[in-house]
């Protein structure tokens, strides 16, 4: 599992759409506003590499996302056991 911590930079026009926007794709959650007019930031969670790089294409395909920047990245093995 790869768990993100996401900071997106976002037209300050559109930042309430551009939120309800991310709170509906799997995997994302805890959209908050990030402090300052056009950014928000929120945790990522995907069951790998290659599902996060999806999610991310998905996400700054978005209007109103200008960008998308990690703030933190952890990769978590499960146990299988």
């Amino acid at each position: 599992m790869v768990i993100s911590g996401l900071v997106f930079q976002c037209d300050p026009a559109r930042v309430e759409a551009v939120a309800a926007r991310l709170a509906g794709v799997p995997g994302l959650s805890d959209i908050t506003p990030g402090g300052r007019p056009g950014y928000l930031v929120g945790v990522l969670e995907s069951p790998g590499t290659e599902a996060s790089v999806r999610t991310l294409d998905h996400v700054r395909a978005i209007p109103g996302v200008y960008s998308v920047l990690p703030a933190y990245i952890q990769s978590v093995e499960e146990d299988r056991t």
